[in-house]
């Protein structure tokens, strides 16, 4: 069959433009398990919808008995081609700083601007409609079954994607929208870390959201407020503000994977305090081996290879008569094993600070050979879509659910990560990019399972 792009744009883009900003809508950061409803009311909400959407669309979808998953197939083939998506949105964090509400998607500059417009729910409708041209062009996949899952706290710790394996297994190729473009062959190890101290403050600190966050806003109790502001006065990006005798310092939030895109507040307070004479343990850590230094190489050295370079970011800082602890998630380049090579070395520097170390299981790397057909069709299709004839595969430091089975790579839906709007305020998707990925990802499908 012949896929007709005009017709592709014209008479489906607007639709799934249309279903993105209804799913926007649903505000679905995880929280607290509720009944059946293990994620909490917003993921369920849309999990909901997608159910109601991919019916209404003809499709028959599948939703899990627990309410972790949810998928749809299309095809007779005897293997399952997957395509993983997620609906689920990190927090919005301080609403001020957004231009709409973050769950009232708007376009704006032809941008499609809300949480989640980026990651995951563009790219995620992009794929259905791309799914739903191929069925009403009459495409009759008999290589694979193309199977559209939908996951539910892929921000947080992917327990849908393990039930979901659980329950399957393993398909036997696919993607996940949820990278760049124009495809990942590699991902780096994903490392996180608690940093611990016993030392009792007489100050405190509660900063971040979550871990694959730039903590963008850090609150402050304690003595020299005033000090620290005038400390703080100038910084590009940073601001403060006092509220009931709590200081408020706000920075720019960001990927995990790229930490000097953000600016980080809880680093900037602590170097602050730490200039300012305030000598407990974790302030003098995070002031001395991690503000500005996102490469840590104080501590590691360059540890770097094809894949990239080391990253950290501290997405919590708390710190309290309760508990003081920061947390740190570093992306690892691939041919570095973060458990032989990086966390011992980082046990032994913490120790000179009187530290403790409590390590979280560690997210192990991909790295698919550049020549193989999955990688090589996926930028043949890519180039043949935008013209870009300069781009090659890339490497990233951010975790998609490609590491939850093998044979499987992230397949955009960023262009440029730098400068991507993922997990920042006023998060979105260019219409034009959309346009682009319906096409890329509907070419794409096709050619890898006809």
């Amino acid at each position: 069959m012949k896929i007709d792009t005009k017709e592709l744009i014209e008479q489906y883009f607007d639709q799934a433009v249309e279903s993105t900003k209804e799913l926007i809508k649903i505000p679905s950061v995880e929280s607290e398990p509720v009944g059946d409803k293990p994620f909490g009311f917003g993921v369920h909400d849309a999990l909901e919808y997608i159910i109601k959407l991919t019916k209404k669309l003809g499709f028959n979808p599948v939703k899990d008995d627990t309410n972790k998953y949810a998928y749809f197939d299309f095809g007779t083939g005897k293997d399952i081609f997957a395509i993983l998506c997620h609906l689920d949105v990190v927090p919005a964090g301080d609403l001020t700083k957004w231009f709409t509400g973050p769950f009232d998607p708007i376009i704006k500059d032809n941008k499609l601007i809300g949480r989640g417009s980026f990651d995951d729910k563009g790219p995620t409708m992009m794929n259905v409609y791309a799914v739903k041209y191929l069925k009403d062009k009459g495409f009759n996949p008999s290589k694979y079954t193309i199977r559209v899952i939908f996951g539910l706290n892929e921000e947080t710790n992917w327990k849908c994607m393990e039930k979901y394996v659980a329950d399957h297994g393993y398909a036997k190729t696919g993607y996940v929208p949820d990278g760049l473009f124009p495809c990942v062959y590699a991902e780096k190890w994903i490392s996180t870390v608690e940093i611990t101290s016993n030392v009792k403050p007489n100050f405190e600190i509660k900063a971040g959201q979550a871990v694959n966050m730039v903590c963008d806003v850090a609150e402050y109790t304690g003595d020299n407020i005033a000090l620290i502001i005038e400390k703080l006065n100038g910084v590009k990006n940073i601001s403060t503000q006092v509220e009931n005798q709590v200081l408020v310092v706000k920075g720019l939030p960001g990927h995990a994977s790229v930490p000097f895109v953000g600016v980080n507040a809880a680093t900037y307070l602590a170097n602050a305090l730490y200039e300012l004479g305030n000598d407990h343990p974790l302030i003098k850590f995070v002031a001395t081996q991690c503000h500005l230094n996102f490469s840590m190489s104080k501590v590691f050295g360059d540890i770097s290879d094809e894949t990239g370079d080391l990253t950290q970011n501290i997405g919590l800082l708390n710190i309290n008569n309760e508990e003081s602890k920061i947390v740190i998630n570093f992306r690892v380049p691939v041919f570095t094993n973060p458990e032989n090579d990086l966390l011992p070395v980082l046990d032994k520097k913490l120790k000179e600070y009187n530290l403790g170390l409590n390590i979280h299981p560690v997210t192990k790397a991909i790295y698919i050979p550049k020549d193989s057909e999955l990688v090589t069709t996926m930028f043949d299709i890519y180039q043949q879509v935008t013209g870009d004839m300069n781009a090659k595969p890339q490497s990233m430091g951010g975790g998609t659910y490609a590491k939850t089975m093998p044979n499987i790579i992230a397949f955009g839906a960023a262009m440029d990560i730098e400068n991507a709007s993922m997990h920042a305020y006023n998060e979105y998707v260019a219409i034009d990019h959309l346009k682009k990925m319906l096409e890329i990802y509907t070419k794409a499908i096709y050619k890898l399972t006809k």
